[in-house]
């Protein structure tokens, strides 16, 4: 018989599987509606190449025309191809754990919130026929699925999502780092994360993925305490990673926290788009279906899909 806690976290994952399946539909479906339909009709088949006959290999795919020129029989193998091949990098770090102190705030924590935007990526991909694979990251991979195209995929990726646990220090460019070999051509590679993290190479490895023909989107997504810092009084702050508990008071750091922020979200508005990368800053006080809404049709004026 399982451990209590065991049933009780499986009980907790398949809630969130399927609260997670809920809302991607609905907030996707949502988007769609109104909207043209995509001209394209999915996910091709390219013949690959031939090989000999065997029994019970399909008739239809015997080509007469060969079999005509060398009285032999030949079966024709196709190759299922995609339009795209999507890796989404989920940051699962302990940064992403945050959960507001003051009773006041109705934003979402940031880790549903990112949860609910991969699995609406995830769901919208799907739909496209594109295949979408999912990466859980702190300081290295967690967890890797790999990129399918099925309907039935979707499942697979919202238990990935699911199971997300924030925990771990953030080592974004690290993570990307080491994923790039396993990244093919004509790819879409889309970082969710908040970006909170101790090194400055999260771009020089965005340029290196860009370098290579794949395109990248990278998602920044804080709570707005976490950009305004509405906190007041003398307060101690433990860290969700690895940093010493700190006591300071609140006036008197905020106007230079915020200046810190802003700098932040001003440096990569102003250097995302200069390696061809996609930045879109989330906060996690707005709906997320009016920020996705917001980019899916800045991408659509831009062309892309």
């Amino acid at each position: 018989m399982p451990e209590p806690t065991s049933a009780m976290q499986d009980t907790e994952i398949l809630s969130r599987i399927s609260a997670l399946k809920i809302q991607a539909r609905n907030l996707v479906e949502g988007l769609l509606s109104g909207q043209h339909r995509s001209r394209h009709k999915g996910s091709s088949v390219e013949f690959a190449e031939y090989k000999d006959y065997s029994p019970g290999d399909e008739i239809r795919h015997i080509d007469w025309k060969v079999v005509g020129k060398t009285d032999k029989y030949h079966v024709k193998q196709f190759e299922q191809s995609t339009n795209l091949k999507c890796h989404i990098l989920l940051d699962a770090s302990g940064s992403m754990g945050y959960v507001s102190p003051r009773p006041e705030s109705r934003a979402m924590n940031k880790m549903d919130y990112a949860r609910v935007l991969a699995a609406a990526l995830s769901y919208l991909l799907l739909k496209q026929f594109d295949a979408v694979g999912l990466i859980l990251f702190n300081d290295a991979a967690l967890t890797h699925i790999p990129p399918r195209s099925k309907p039935s995929h979707f499942q697979h990726i919202l238990h990935g999502i699911a199971e997300a646990e924030p925990r771990g220090i953030t080592r974004i460019g690290q993570t990307v780092n080491s994923i790039i070999e396993r990244l093919p051509n004509r790819s879409l590679l889309i970082v969710i994360s908040d970006l909170l993290a101790k090194e400055d190479d999260v771009l020089k490895n965005l340029r290196l993925v860009c370098a290579r023909g794949i395109e990248a989107i990278l998602f920044h997504v804080l709570h707005p305490d976490e950009a305004l810092f509405p906190f007041e009084g003398d307060i101690a702050f433990d860290s969700l990673e690895d940093d010493p508990p700190v006591g300071l008071d609140a006036a008197e750091i905020r106007e230079a926290y915020q200046n810190l922020i802003r700098e932040q979200i001003d440096f990569y508005r102003k250097n995302c788009p200069t390696l061809g990368v996609d930045y879109v800053f989330m906060d996690t006080a707005s709906p997320l279906e009016q920020a996705l809404s917001y980019y899916l049709l800045k991408r659509k004026s831009l062309g892309k899909r």
